[in-house]
């Protein structure tokens, strides 16, 4: 089975020279941990040692777009981030 990956951005260019966004978009991402931790892999390392983006890992075909319809849902809490994308990507964890 080829697992699937949904990455999660903050599209903004240089995010961290932008006050407080950095927190803002870490309290989202543990947010969604809290949500989907037990429907996918998700490292809550990962959204803490920010890097731009976390992953959503492990994901069947079937689930993608329902996974990512809950990660919006939550998003929509968190309106002062504006600039994250969510979309699927070729995952080189399961290499």
């Amino acid at each position: 089975m080829m697992a699937r990956t949904l990455k999660v951005e903050l599209a903004v260019p240089n995010a961290l020279s932008v006050q407080g966004l950095v927190p803002k978009f870490q309290n989202f991402g543990e947010d969604v941990y809290r949500a989907l931790r037990d429907e996918c892999d998700i490292s809550l390392g990962e959204i803490d040692h920010f890097a731009g983006a976390f992953h959503l890992r492990r994901l069947h075909k079937r689930d993608v777009r329902t996974i990512a319809a809950k990660v919006r849902k939550i998003l929509e809490n968190h309106h002062w981030l504006t600039d994250v994308k969510i979309y699927e990507v070729a995952d080189d964890h399961d290499a």
